[in-house]
């Protein structure tokens, strides 16, 4: 794995182009633009959220697909809608070219650079990056430096770090056998009981634990994009929360 420099971007009025049109180009649109950025997405389609905020100015829609020369001038260009390899190859081979750092989604082989998870408050800013390693668990750190998870723990929050090379494998692993989980399943699975394991030395065991905790995200009766298995462990923890006053224990 690469050894990626952490640093802080001044994206204002700079030309940032996002190749494709989807939630995750969405995401990633809202997200530059949040800091400044002048944006251009390049993609047939496009969400009806993003069509509701393009004007442009500092959001630009190139309605086709992406083709060698769209990434000129840009600053710093993100591929979030990876379906197609050809587009993706193309790309970065293009960013290599014209030395404009580049993160396609979930393709780290691909990436010059990579988007950390952060938590903001006024002007302070903490990024958290497993190194494109495991996406979800940089999720986890967010959420517990945050304090805005769902799932309690009794862990220190860098104690999870610790889960980082056996997510990274049990990652590779999923996507040999072509399987792609539910973003709250990798959370449900990363548990107190996992941490233990992990502390203890059983690593065979945590291997064992954590790969099958997962693939039971592969055959569930989970629909439209919801994680029964998390929506559970969350209610465990939302029901107390939301009791009336006056409940008895």
């Amino acid at each position: 794995m690469p050894a990626y420099y952490p640093v802080f971007l001044d994206l204002r009025h700079r030309k940032c182009i996002v190749i494709g049109g989807n939630n995750t180009s969405e995401e990633k649109v809202l997200r530059l633009l949040d800091f400044g950025a002048v944006v251009e997405i390049i993609s047939p389609d496009i969400t009806p959220g993003l069509r509701k905020i393009e004007d442009g100015k500092t959001l630009t829609w190139t309605q086709r697909t992406y083709k060698a020369g769209d990434l000129a001038g840009a600053f710093i260009a993100i591929v979030a809608d990876t379906t197609s390899s050809e587009i993706n190859q193309s790309a970065s081979e293009e960013a290599r070219q014209r030395n404009i750092p580049l993160n396609v989604v979930d393709l780290t082989q691909l990436c010059t650079w990579i988007a950390p998870a952060i938590v903001k408050k006024g002007d302070i800013i903490i990024a958290a990056s497993t190194g494109g390693s495991s996406p979800a668990l940089a999720r986890k750190l967010r959420e517990q430096l945050e304090r805005g998870s769902n799932l309690l723990s009794r862990h220190e929050v860098m104690d999870f770090a610790d889960l980082a090379p056996f997510l990274a494998e049990a990652r590779r692993e999923l996507g040999r056998r072509g399987i792609k989980l539910n973003a709250d399943h990798w959370q449900a699975c990363m548990t107190d009981d996992l941490v233990d394991l992990v502390k203890s030395g059983n690593h065979i065991k945590v291997k064992e634990t954590l790969l099958d905790s997962l693939l039971e995200g592969a055959d569930c009766n989970c629909k439209n994009g919801s994680c029964l298995k998390y929506d559970e462990l969350t209610q465990d923890v939302l029901l107390p929360i939301n009791r009336p006053p006056d409940a008895v224990t």
